[in-house]
């Protein structure tokens, strides 16, 4: 079962309690212990396995960093939704370029990146499907990993 754990900081330790059991209370000097801690406190109070307990650590933050910390966790979701978009706008650019007759380093210099990148950008998905090809081309040959 899963189990809900808040972790405030007092000193230099974290001081860890349970929701659903507030007899499991933990006191950790590093937050990465606190779920196995955690694990252990429930398990002996709740007398159940602790294989069983699976935790989930919320930490309490004064309430301008919990702020700051939403956020900056707001704002790195915004930005991996615009550099998905920025991707696959230059992808589609590449593959328009390529299929324009350019070669790929003068796509490179148009775009900004390396000549590898610009490779990466207009076979996308196609590694799959070349080794596929290769291995129906050529089955009877050895695999290079048997090789010595």
């Amino acid at each position: 079962m899963t189990y809900t754990s808040r972790a405030h900081r007092e000193g230099n330790w974290w001081i860890v309690q349970n929701d659903q059991f507030p007899g499991a209370i933990s006191q950790v000097r590093r937050l990465d212990l606190a779920a196995d801690a955690q694990r252990e406190a429930i398990a002996f109070v709740a007398e159940v396995d602790q294989d069983d307990v699976t935790v989930v650590i919320r930490t309490e933050l004064e309430p301008a960093l919990a702020r700051s910390l939403e956020e900056a966790t707001a704002l790195r979701a915004e930005a991996e939704v615009k550099e998905a978009r920025a991707l696959s706008l230059r992808r589609a650019i590449a593959v328009s370029l390529k299929d324009d007759g350019l070669t790929l380093r003068d796509i490179a210099v148009v775009l900004g990146v390396s000549y590898q990148r610009v490779h990466q950008l207009v076979h996308e998905g196609e590694p799959a499907a070349l080794a596929a090809s290769s291995l129906a081309i050529a089955p009877d040959l050895p695999s290079p990993v048997a090789r010595r």
